[in-house]
């Protein structure tokens, strides 16, 4: 056991499943909207996932930002837990506009 307290560890969550496994889904929380209600809440604009980046945030938000750094921005604008399976080819996405 580590003797470190999560960060989120104050947070409320739902239980979930996925993949087959129990998860604590800490992005229905209260605590976590109201972290990142600015990004939410930024202007936007739509794109659709090319073939190629399937999974890979990091790729999209270099091709969108000029920087993977912003893969992040991608996934909580789109409430993305999971990019393997929820960053598909084709896919239509919100993009918030951080100029």
């Amino acid at each position: 056991m580590s003797k470190f307290k999560s960060r989120y560890s104050s947070f409320s969550f739902e239980s979930r499943t996925h993949r087959g496994k129990p998860i604590k889904d800490l992005t229905s929380s209260k605590e976590w909207n109201a972290f990142y209600v600015d990004v939410k809440s930024l202007p936007s604009k739509v794109a659709i996932i090319p073939a190629g980046m399937d999974g890979r945030p990091d790729l999209l938000a270099y091709k969108l930002y000029g920087s993977s750094n912003y893969w992040w921005v991608l996934c909580v604008a789109n409430s993305i837990i999971d990019p393997f399976e929820q960053l598909t080819a084709g896919k239509q996405i919100r993009v918030p506009i951080i100029d």
